[in-house]
């Protein structure tokens, strides 16, 4: 009898001990809204920008994280990180009841790749594709790459600030709200402006003149003709027209990138830095 009962206590172990697929291995209840396990911050660095996403997330009410390991191939992703991000997301978020609305930065370092991904409706009202390109094409990668982690994570909150703000007053940034373009438009209509009324003092000028053109140059010839004695060519002018060659282009951060949705229904971008 005894010999049963060992048996069975061993199979259970067994069974307890056996891999059930890829996990990131924290508690839900532990979850931190900067979880550095890769190590790039400093201990004050970390307390500061945790407290900054913390604040985020209460505010806007929407979950605000970056995650950076050494290696994503430790917890069993050895190339699709938005995968690795969206099990990140489903253990933490969604199975631990915090709402559906995500925005999550991920660092894994040994290949050097990055995800930036949204999930939830509001999230992805905020994050447009268009806002995540501009996010990390002006603000996050070029930090990045220059090792500076505690830098390129404020610059992250900072734009996600900016990002909450506009779509709580009902212009989410997209390429129509972008406000270097509205500025740009601005100044566009300024000189256009400035032109038509330059053009409307010009037609008013010449109707004050009373001098005309004559048709022809009999006023200015002496009595008797005149007799050409030389002549010569001179060169008064000359004309160039050049024409610009596009060079074609591709998104994507540092030595490539990829925009995607369909991650547990999100949109974002993965790439390296």
């Amino acid at each position: 009898m005894k010999k049963i009962a060992a048996l069975l206590l061993a199979f259970v172990l067994f069974l307890m001990l056996l891999p059930f697929g890829p996990d990131i291995a924290l508690a839900a209840d532990e979850l931190s809204f900067v979880e550095d396990r890769a190590g790039l911050l400093s201990e004050a660095q970390q307390m500061t920008l945790e407290k900054r996403a913390s604040d985020l997330s209460a505010k806007y009410q929407c979950n605000v994280l970056v995650f950076t390991v050494s290696d994503m191939a430790d917890y069993g992703y050895r190339r699709n990180i938005d995968e690795f991000a969206y099990n990140y997301y489903t253990q933490f978020i969604l199975d631990g009841d915090r709402g559906n609305d995500c925005v999550l930065l991920v660092l894994s370092m040994a290949d050097r790749d990055s995800d930036l991904r949204a999930w939830g409706d509001y999230a992805k009202t905020a994050f447009s594709l268009y806002g995540i390109d501009n996010m990390l094409d002006k603000h996050v990668l070029s930090p990045l790459g220059s090792n500076d982690y505690y830098r390129a994570f404020t610059a992250f909150f900072d734009r996600a600030e900016q990002y909450f703000e506009m779509a709580e007053n009902g212009r989410p940034f997209d390429a129509k709200n972008d406000p270097s373009k509205v500025v740009g438009r601005l100044v566009i209509a300024f000189v256009i402006s400035v032109l038509i009324a330059l053009l409307v003092c010009l037609v008013w000028r010449s109707k004050m003149k009373t001098a005309r053109l004559a048709r022809s140059a009999d006023n200015y010839i002496p009595e008797g003709g005149f007799r050409l004695t030389g002549q010569g060519d001179w060169f008064l002018y000359r004309t160039v027209t050049r024409r610009k060659i596009e060079k074609s282009t591709s998104s994507g951060g540092g030595s490539g990138g990829a925009r995607s949705g369909g991650v547990g229904g999100s949109s974002g971008r993965s790439g390296k830095f």
